[in-house]
This record gives C-alpha cells, structure tokens and sequence, in this order.
C-alpha cells in the first residue's frame, strides 16, 4: 500500500514537471500580446509620426467598451489617402515625402487590419498592406538611408510573423546608426520576443545609454521593458521555489510512508 502510493505521488510529480503550459488560442489574425506591447512601444517613441498617430486611435478603440473600428471602416479610412499619394509617386517616382508617407500608411493601416481581423481574408489583406508598407520603405531608402525608416520597415516585417528577417534588418539598422537609441530598444523587444533575454537586456542598456535624458522615449521604454523582465523573472524564481518546496514535501510523504511501512513489516 505505501509503495503504490509511494509511486502515485513520484508520478505525479514527474506528470506535473513534464506537463507543457497550455498556450491561449488566438483567433485568426489577431497579433499575439507582446507584438501588441511592441506596438505601442513603438507609438510612445515616434508619438510624433503619422503612423504613431493612426496607431494611437486603434489601440484605443480595442480598449473602448464600442466597437469603433473594422476591417471595413479602416479600409474606408486609409484607401483614398493612399491613393492620392500613390497617383503623386506614379507622376514623380523621386518624391521622397510621398514614399515616406505611403511607408508609414500602409504599415499603419495593415496593422489596425491585423489587430482586428476576423477571418483568414483580414489576415491576408493586413500582411499584403504590410508587404507594401515595406515596398515604400524600400524606395525611400532607396533615395536616402535613414534610421526610423529602416526601424519601421523592421517593424513591419515583425508584425507579419518574420520575427528572424525583422531582427537581422534591425541588427543591420543599429550596425549602421550605433548611435540611434530608438533601434537599440526595438531590437531589444525582438530580442526579447525570441526568448533572447541577455541580448535583450544589453540592448536595452544601450538604448538607455544612449537616451539618458529620454529625449527619444527610448530610455523610458527600455527601462520599462527591463523592470518587466526583472519582475518575470523574480516570479520565475518564486514558483521555481515553490516547486522545489512542494516536490520536498512530497519526498518526505513518500519516506515517512516507507518507514511507516518497514515498521509495520518489522
């Protein structure tokens, strides 16, 4: 009888060491929590583009009580901008200003598609508006090499689930800026997205080296990043503990059972 509950309680426990953690099921398009975070990272460093701006008003509306926005209301929102400035590139392919914009549309508006897409057609549709969002920022830089554009760019890529193309444009970015505190951030939460965390965190501390008085919003993120993964990992710690804790008491079960069982055999 101890011996069977002996083997009960060691299989349990090996049951419970072995067992994966259930990942929540997302519905279709919808962008996983941390590329959500990465978003809006991202507007609290450029608060200032147009891209920062569209995306402001659609994290709201998913926060709102009201269903605001759709895949349709966005579509009807961005469709006759663009093409104003589509038929602007179309007369005068050097048009820097227009190609920067069209970057920044397209990528704005192919994120709100993925944020709120219901169906495999909305995926679709936001990953084609992204691929064009990065086709624009290929002209542009194409004309002039520029840090937040290539920052965007990576961005984009990392919203369509290229998080490995993402990552290699962003060490690429900070190896041709090092001074960009933006790109060190960005490339922190990439890092950090792929279980990355000491190349995280030392980009982090780059970033905030290079922001120290958070001019660029960098600082501020990266050090909310860092106290993030600080507290992830001292909840880690404790139920690492609890777990050594609980496996002890089990053991000690499982010898008081034994002696109780050799004295009953005595």
């Amino acid at each position: 009888m101890a011996d069977s509950k002996k083997s009960g309680a060691q299989d349990k426990k090996a049951s419970k060491k072995g067992q994966p953690k259930k990942r929540a099921q997302r519905k279709p398009g919808e962008l996983s929590r941390f590329q959500k975070v990465v978003i809006i990272i991202f507007i609290v460093i450029f608060a200032g583009s147009t891209l920062a701006g569209a995306l402001a008003a659609v994290v709201q509306s998913q926060n709102s009580q009201t269903q605001e926005y759709t895949v349709e209301t966005m579509d009807e929102n961005y469709q006759g901008i663009v093409d104003d400035l589509e038929a602007k590139v179309a007369e005068n392919p050097d048009d820097t200003d227009s190609l920067l914009q069209l970057g920044s549309y397209y990528s704005s508006w192919g994120t709100s598609v993925l944020m709120l897409a219901q169906n495999d057609d909305d995926v679709t549709h936001g990953n084609d508006l992204l691929d064009k969002a990065v086709e624009r920022y290929d002209d542009y830089l194409g004309h002039e090499d520029s840090s937040d554009v290539r920052v965007s760019r990576a961005l984009c890529l990392y919203y369509q689930g290229k998080t490995d193309e993402a990552t290699t444009s962003l060490e690429e970015a900070t190896t041709a800026f090092p001074d960009y505190a933006p790109g060190w951030e960005t490339l922190g939460v990439l890092y950090e997205s792929t279980g990355r965390i000491d190349e995280a965190k030392a980009a982090y501390e780059k970033a905030i080296e290079l922001d120290p008085d958070d001019e660029a919003g960098a600082k501020s993120a990266a050090e909310q990043r860092l106290s993030a993964l600080e507290e992830s990992e001292s909840s880690d710690d404790a139920a690492t503990d609890d777990d050594a804790a609980a496996d002890a008491a089990t053991d000690d079960d499982a010898s008081a059972d034994d002696a109780a069982a050799a004295d009953t055999n005595d």
